[in-house]
C-alpha cells in the first residue's frame, strides 16, 4: 500500500517516520508545558514502594527526557519494580510519579502514551510471529486492516520479514527480542520502557538489538532501559542511574559521577614506563597507596585513595625515580566503576 506522502518508501519507514511526528505533534496530557519542562517526560518524586516488610523502591527521584536513559543493578535492585510504576501497573505507596504530567496508575490516556518491553516472553508460543504482532496492535485499537499492515511494518523494522509466519514457539531467544522491539517500532508511543532487552541473548543478536533500540532514541522517544550488563547500557548512552536494594544511588552522566566519586573512593591508574619495578618501589612508601602491582614489562598499576594527590605527585615521582612516565591510565573510567563504586558505598549506608 502507499499513498501520496508513502512514493518511495517502505512500509516500515512510513511508520517509523509517523510514530516519531506523532510524538512532536501531540500536545503533552498535562498541557504543551507538561512535555517541554525541565522536570522530563517522566518524573518520579520520592517514590517508594514496599512488599511488606521488603523495600521494593525507596525515595527514587528522577526525570527522563528524550532519548535513551540506562538504570543498572544487580538483581533485585529495584528495576523491574520501577519499570512497574511507571508503566501504571501499581502506584507508589508514597510520593508520586508522572508520565507527560499524570498519574499512570489512574490515566488511561497516559498509559496509552507508553510502550513497554518486559523480560517476560508475552507472545502467543502456536501463532505466528506476524499473528502475534496483529493481535497486539488490534488489542491497542487498531482495526483489522491497520494491525496487519503495522504487523508488517514491525516486521521489517525488526529485520523478520522472512521468518514472520513461522510459529513463534520455533524463534531463537534474540528473535522474540527483537519482534518487541519491533512491536514498539513500529508503535507511536512517546515513552518506551525496555526491561533487560539483553538478557539471555547471543552476541549477534545483541548487535543487532543495539541498533534497534539506538533508532528508538534517535525518533526523538523518551527511553529508559533497565539491564545488568552494564557494558550494553554504556554502549546505548552515558546517561545512567545505579539501583541498589530499592534505592537510586546515583544518577547522571557516567563522567560526571566518576567525577564526583572520584575522591571519594580507591582508584585505580596504571602508569607505563620502562622501569616499572623502580616506580613500584618507590609508590609503596605512599600513604595513600594501597596496593601496588607491575604489569608486565612497562607498566605498574596501584590504587589510591587520594586520587588527587596521586596524580599531583607524579612529577615527583619521575624525579625521584629517574623513570619517565609515557602514558598515565584511569582503569576506572567506565559505567562498571560507577557501578561498583556506587553499589558498594550504598550498601555502607544502608
Amino acid at each position: 500500500m502507499s499513498g501520496a506522502g508513502g512514493m518511495g518508501t517502505t512500509r516500515a519507514e512510513r511508520f517509523a517516520t509517523g510514530a516519531a511526528a506523532a510524538g512532536g505533534a501531540r500536545a503533552g496530557i498535562g498541557g504543551a508545558d507538561a512535555r517541554a519542562d525541565a522536570g522530563g517526560a517522566v518524573r518520579l518524586d520520592e517514590a517508594s514502594v514496599f512488599y511488606g516488610e521488603v523495600v521494593g523502591l525507596s525515595r527514587v527521584s528522577l526525570s527522563l527526557a528524550p532519548g535513551i536513559t540506562g538504570v543498572v543493578g544487580p538483581n533485585g535492585s529495584g528495576k523491574s519494580t520501577l519499570m512497574k510504576v511507571i508503566t501504571g501497573l501499581m502506584p507508589p505507596d508514597e510520593g508520586s510519579v508522572r508520565v507527560l504530567g499524570e498519574a499512570p496508575f489512574t490515566s488511561h490516556a497516559s498509559r496509552s502514551r507508553i510502550g513497554f518491553v518486559p523480560a517476560l516472553e508475552c507472545f502467543h508460543e502456536s501463532l505466528s510471529g506476524r499473528r502475534n504482532l496483529e493481535a497486539a496492535f488490534m488489542a491497542q485499537g487498531l482495526a483489522t486492516a491497520d494491525a496487519s499492515e503495522r504487523a508488517d511494518a514491525a516486521l521489517d523494522l525488526s529485520g523478520l520479514t522472512a521468518d514472520g509466519r513461522r510459529r513463534y514457539g520455533a524463534w531463537s531467544r534474540g528473535m522474540r527480542q527483537r519482534l518487541k522491539l519491533g512491536l514498539t517500532l513500529a508503535g507511536d508511543q512517546e515513552i518506551v520502557l525496555l526491561d533487560e532487552p539483553f538478557l539471555g541473548v547471543d552476541p549477534p543478536s545483541r548487535r543487532q538489538l543495539r541498533q534497534l533500540v539506538l533508532r528508538l532514541g534517535e525518533a526523538g522517544r523518551t527511553v529508559l532501559v533497565s539491564s545488568h550488563v552494564l557494558h550494553e547500557v554504556e554502549a546505548l548512552t552515558d546517561r545512567v542511574g545505579v539501583l541498589a536494594h530499592g534505592r537510586l544511588l546515583g544518577f547522571g552522566k557516567v563522567g560526571e559521577l566518576l567525577e564526583s566519586l572520584r575522591d571519594q573512593h580507591p582508584h585505580r591508574v596504571r602508569l607505563g614506563a620502562a622501569e616499572p619495578r623502580r616506580l613500584a618501589a618507590a609508590l609503596v612508601d605512599r600513604p595513600h597507596v594501597r596496593e601496588v602491582k607491575v604489569a608486565g614489562d612497562d607498566a605498574v598499576e596501584f590504587v589510591t585513595d587520594r586520587p588527587d594527590l596521586a596524580y599531583r605527585e607524579l612529577g615527583v615521582l619521575v624525579s625521584e625515580t629517574g623513570v619517565a612516565i609515557h602514558r598515565v591510565e584511569t582503569l576506572d573510567a567506565g559505567l562498571e566503576a560507577v557501578f561498583r563504586h556506587v553499589t558498594e558505598a550504598g550498601s555502607r549506608r544502608l
